[in-house]
């Protein structure tokens, strides 16, 4: 698995965006908070599920690969 890293990427990307309303101090804004923070939920979700099939499927460790042949 190459790119065995992306869905945590990902997952800090998500959690990003569910603090940028707060951090940069646009939470005011109704519209661009309700946005970033459900985009963020769903990335968030979307990444965890990946990264958890990705362990269980792999293993944690990057030379997994060859034992399952």
């Amino acid at each position: 698995m190459k790119y065995s890293y992306m869905p945590w990427v990902i997952a800090i990307v998500a959690l990003w965006l569910i603090a940028a309303p707060f951090v940069l101090g646009y939470a005011d804004t109704q519209i661009a908070m309700n946005n970033d923070i459900a985009v963020g939920v769903v990335m968030l979700l979307g990444s965890l599920f990946w990264g958890i099939a990705e362990v269980r499927h792999h293993g944690w460790g990057t030379g997994m690969q060859a034992q399952h042949r």
